[in-house]
């Protein structure tokens, strides 16, 4: 039959009722189910819904329990056959999907419904499954192992985020420099609607110049100023400004400078390392600390870059068809997450770079090696029997719940109601078959000459 392959069957179910069943391959993810459903078993759920009506329908002129079928049947009639067939529809899907062992990985689609006859009656469900995939050899896979230190401008950087942290603030009457910390008024106003800009305005705002925390056209009037100085100044930005709110309009700026503070950082000494941390007695115990945390955070880093390696090569090996509706979803579940931070990062998203269509082609490549991924690792956790314990699962989520401050019991309730479980559970699944696979690659060491 053009190569389209068919499984049928004919199975007993329900007391001798029967569902016909016949499946076709479409395509190597996609599969048709042709369901007929006898009249027997039509007619059975029909007398169980009218039975189960007469006891609970309170109709005028008849005692609850005690109105005929007829009557049923005249009142409720249209609605018992919409229920029948609705109920049937989902129980001969599930009956196919148990007795055809196939494992669904979409929405069915259900097409061809026919109308009760005196035959019963039939339809088709289209679904995708999981793909078949032809496993490789996944052990052995040639890692490259890249050299790493820790060089004296990363303990250097670290000392400075450290002397930053632990710095004082002191008013000054001096006008506003790099690095100094300034306290402002601001007022935003469009100067051809006169309306304020709210996104711009503010009072009482702390910023400290320098760090890229205020956009140049606010710091570079800022720096000069002293304490109680005003400003009023007219911008026009650009058309594709950062800020959206203010892109491609002339603004009215009107800046009141309440204070300056000079950042007064401590000096590195042992007087320093001991308040950073009791346990440490000189300032060489802190770098000592420095040096072993940036070590390990590097060392990770290094594993991230090797599992990223070999998973590059596994997917390489391996070549299947995915389910389309799978890839889509993923790729409008990155297009979405990219919609919202662009969104709160001001960007247009007018601009020609950012319609659907777009989107869909610049993040479809990453969503094909994301899903490829999974199915792949999942094949390979089901053959070297690797699993999640639902232990671990709550593990993660507290994990989770802590860094960001929540409650571990409402965050798991809220990833329960959101069917999210299951996505976690994968996510930790994928990770533990990475680890795996690195465990059993060969690791070769690159020269740092």
């Amino acid at each position: 039959m053009n190569g389209i392959c068919y499984i049928e069957k004919s199975v007993l179910f329900f007391g001798g009722q029967m569902f016909e069943v016949k499946v076709e391959k479409v395509q190597p993810s996609k599969r048709k189910m042709f369901i007929k459903v006898p009249i027997e078993k039509v007619q059975k759920a029909k007398e169980d819904l009218i039975n189960h009506l007469k006891k609970t329908v309170n109709i005028k002129g008849f005692r609850k329990g005690k109105v005929p079928k007829e009557i049923i049947l005249k009142n409720y009639g249209k609605d018992i056959d919409e229920d029948v067939k609705r109920d049937l529809l989902e129980e001969g899907y599930r009956f196919c999907i148990s007795e055809n062992n196939l494992s669904v990985v979409s929405e069915p689609v259900f097409l061809n419904v026919k109308d009760f006859s005196d035959d019963g009656f039939s339809f088709e469900v289209e679904v995708e499954v999981k793909p078949e995939i032809e496993i490789k050899e996944y052990k052995g896979i040639k890692v490259t192992q890249k050299p790493y230190e820790v060089t004296q401008e990363d303990i250097d950087s670290s000392l400075k985020q450290l002397k930053n942290a632990f710095s004082s603030l002191e008013d000054s009457k001096e006008p506003a420099g790099q690095n100094d910390v300034v306290v402002f008024d601001i007022k935003a106003k469009d100067t051809q609607t006169g309306e304020e800009i709210k996104d711009l305005s503010g009072t009482s705002l702390y910023a400290q110049l320098g760090t890229n925390q205020l956009i140049p056209e606010i710091e570079n009037e800022i720096v000069g100023m002293k304490e109680n100085d005003e400003k009023t100044i007219t911008v026009t930005f650009p058309s594709e400004h950062s800020v959206k709110s203010i892109a491609g309009k002339q603004v009215e700026l009107s800046i009141t400078l309440k204070g300056v503070k000079k950042v007064i950082e401590p000096e590195l000494n042992d007087e320093l390392a001991q308040r950073i941390n009791k346990d440490f007695k000189t300032l060489n115990d802190l770098i000592e600390d420095i040096k072993k945390r940036l070590l390990e955070n590097k060392r990770l880093q290094e594993i991230d870059r090797q599992k990223e390696e070999l998973l590059e090569k596994l997917l390489n090996l391996h070549e299947f068809e995915l389910p389309e509706t799978v890839v889509s979803k993923e790729t409008s579940n990155l297009i979405m997450d990219f919609v919202k931070d662009a969104y709160y990062k001001g960007i247009d998203l007018k601009q020609d770079e950012y319609k659907p269509a777009k989107l869909r082609e610049r993040f479809e490549p990453e969503a094909i090696k994301r899903v490829k991924a999974t199915f792949l690792l999942l094949e390979i956790a089901e053959k070297e029997n690797i699993d999640v314990s639902g232990e671990e699962i709550r593990n993660a989520i507290e994990k989770e719940a802590k860094i960001n401050g929540k409650n571990f019991e409402q965050l798991y309730k809220e990833y329960e109601e959101k069917n999210m479980l299951q996505l976690i559970k994968i996510d930790l699944l994928s990770d533990k078959v990475l680890d795996f696979l690195l465990e059993n690659a060969n690791i070769e060491k690159e020269s740092n000459v």
